[in-house]
């Protein structure tokens, strides 16, 4: 195969092959990474994880940002701001609480 623009050269067995591979037919060296998955199941359970444990939805966040696709990075700033939301309601979420349980207190210690 003549090189040419639409191909490259695989860095361990030399051999060419298109551009558009993620990995080399002849030896399976790893060329470039694949895409990322933007499937529903995979951003049902990405969105999920970033909003049920907010802090591990960053990586999610962070690796979807990196990809060139613009929905992929799409992807990756709903990530981020179900993360931030998640984490916003948990503190006022826990203020409500911690007011309600003083006032509480409160009342009982009145009562003795």
């Amino acid at each position: 195969m003549e090189p040419t623009l639409l191909a490259t050269v695989c860095p361990k067995c030399h051999a060419t092959v298109a551009a558009t591979v993620n990995f080399c037919p002849r030896c399976g060296a790893k060329l470039k990474e694949p895409p990322i998955s933007i499937s529903f199941g995979r951003l049902a359970f990405v969105y999920l994880i970033s909003f049920f444990l907010a802090p591990f939805g960053l990586v999610f966040a962070f690796k979807y940002l990196r990809q060139p696709d613009p929905k992929a990075r799409m992807v990756g700033i709903v990530v981020i701001i179900l993360t931030i939301l998640a984490i916003a309601l948990t503190i006022l979420t826990a203020n409500i609480f911690t007011r309600w349980e003083y006032r509480y207190i409160n009342d009982s210690l009145m009562l003795q």
